[in-house]
């Protein structure tokens, strides 16, 4: 079983090799916002403009929140359905 620091270091790799062939890969995850649901670390990003300086017009949008499965440590995105059931119900 992974620990949330092990999954959060899983997610932000995956994060990094994803958004490497990406147009801006001036992307992070968001440790803080993280939390656990149904055995997964449910991990944010955003890009760094608007994380570090808030320059809205460099927030993502429609990026899925990344998955840690805490138990084999296999990340994924989350799919747009989960994305929306979690906003539904307050978590991102």
């Amino acid at each position: 079983m992974l620990t949330v620091e092990e999954a959060l270091h899983r997610a932000a790799e995956f994060l990094a090799a994803e958004s490497a062939s990406w147009e801006s890969s001036a992307v992070r995850i968001i440790p803080e916002d993280a939390f656990v649901e149904r055995g997964r670390l449910i991990v944010p990003y955003d890009h760094m403009e608007y994380l570090d300086e808030g320059r809205e017009g460099m927030r993502l949008a429609g990026n899925d929140p990344i998955a840690v499965d805490l138990e084999t440590g296999s990340p994924t995105y989350v799919s747009p359905e989960e994305a929306e059931d979690l906003m539904d119900r307050g978590l991102l």
